[in-house]
């Protein structure tokens, strides 16, 4: 009976028997085919290389190689970050103060490390008993600085790329705001900012100013690969009320005295700026008599109010000496500053004061020094400032104050030969007839 072939068979052809026949046996040589007369020389080669060979040495292939001592060194790769010191960010990666110094050392007269801002990107070797190897500081792609050791003493190199530097003239009319209209035209924000700067001290642009009145300025801007990265000082500024022009031209003389001067040669700053504020409308003027808002009588107010949002800044109207930083009456926090030329200054209705103001303290015109509230007797927030000529009230809207020191007479024919220059490219690029008449 034949049973079934089970599935892993099945397909599987069944072998024949084999027929009884002599076995062969294997044979090596016969089956690869190859001729004995090759075996043999295969054989008698190996044996000569084994009797020449024993008693042989290996010679090297560079004899005159001598390997020289490797010094491994640590890099440290970082990028400043906000509210960091390089002292911080390199202490904080484990390095030594030591390290800092040196690098300090080596910077010396070429870059102040205080200077380093968020961004700056850095990269330090150091060896392995973590002593200072190479140090190297990036600002920007054509900016780099590089200390490096050399015989125990560190060297600093300032590495830069000249950028393409670009005088731009730009002139135009004030349609709506001057703010509007001069970033209608593309000036840079920075520029119009330094712009009002220059001539704040002759005209107060958020109350003077009025459609139709024209403006021109030249100013500086650098490239790198032909981008602009970077907009510099306004050279010429320029600004017509009416028939009145009002202007300011760059001038740094010889001695390393700068600012900006009319065609005359007459800085266009003041002892005191026209006002301490950057951002505010006038919500009450100098008067003999005023109805106060809140004793509800009668009386002089020898200053003017600025209303403005509480916590905006205010700055010193000019270089002094702070002689009170304090609570005083009606004025809440008040500030009481002394300046050349028998001037005082005072500031009432402060809502704090900025860090390190206080009484003996010397402070810069355009320092901040505190900022607007409404503590005293106020209605509302706002700065009540005074001014003193001589001890007596004046209002600070309409005196003269001084001017600032002019181009030293020795060099004013230099200056008159630049700033004629400037003013003459000036017309020609805006090529508007806007001329700057002596001042």
């Amino acid at each position: 009976m034949n049973r079934p072939i089970p599935k892993k068979f099945r397909g599987v052809q069944k072998q024949r028997p084999h027929k009884n026949k002599k076995q062969k046996k294997f044979d090596l040589l016969g089956s690869l085919r190859i001729p004995g007369i090759f075996i043999l020389a295969a054989i008698l080669t190996i044996g000569l290389f084994y009797l020449l060979g024993k008693d042989a040495q290996a010679s090297p292939l560079c004899p005159d190689f001598e390997p020289k001592p490797f010094d491994p060194v640590c890099r440290w790769c970082g990028e400043i970050k906000r509210d960091e010191s390089l002292y911080i960010a390199l202490t904080g990666a484990g390095m030594s103060p030591r390290v800092v110094y040196d690098i300090d050392r080596g910077l010396d007269g070429i870059f102040d490390p205080r200077h380093i801002l968020p961004g700056d990107k850095v990269e330090v070797d150091i060896d392995q008993s973590g002593k200072l190897v190479r140090f190297e500081l990036e600002r920007a792609p054509w900016e780099r600085y590089f200390v490096d050791c050399v015989e125990d003493s560190f060297v600093g190199v300032k590495d830069t790329i000249p950028l393409t530097y670009v005088l731009r003239a730009v002139n135009g009319k004030v349609e709506g705001t001057l703010w509007e209209s001069m970033i209608g035209e593309g000036i840079p924000a920075e520029i119009v900012l330094r712009f009002t700067d220059i001539l704040s001290f002759n005209i107060d642009f958020l109350t003077e100013t009025r459609p139709g009145q024209e403006f021109a300025l030249l100013y500086e801007e650098f490239y790198f690969d032909g981008e602009q990265i970077d907009v510099g000082r306004v050279v010429v500024a320029e600004y017509w009320i009416s028939d009145t022009s009002y202007g300011g031209i760059f001038y740094m003389d010889p001695d390393s005295a700068s600012g900006y001067y009319t065609l005359s040669g007459k800085n266009t700053k003041k002892a005191l700026l026209r006002t301490p504020l950057t951002f505010r409308r006038i919500s009450s003027y100098f008067t003999h008599s005023r109805f106060h808002p809140i004793l509800k009588i009668y009386r002089p107010h020898l200053g003017v109010d600025y209303a403005a949002p509480t916590g905006t800044p205010v700055s010193a109207s000019g270089s002094g000496v702070i002689t009170f930083a304090g609570r005083k009456g009606g004025y809440g926090n008040f500030i009481e500053i002394k300046h050349n030329g028998n001037i005082v200054t005072m500031y009432g209705h402060l809502s704090k004061f900025a860090k390190g103001i206080r009484k003996g303290v010397r402070v810069k015109q355009g320092q901040l020094i505190a900022y607007v509230g409404s503590t005293g007797l106020s209605t509302g927030p706002h700065l009540d400032y005074r001014v003193k000529v001589g001890g007596k009230f004046v209002n600070p809207l309409r005196y003269a104050f001084p001017d600032g020191p002019p181009v030293k007479g020795k060099y004013i024919g230099d200056f008159r030969d630049r700033a004629t220059d400037y003013v003459g490219l000036l017309e020609a690029l805006t090529s508007n007839g806007i001329a700057m008449k002596g001042q």
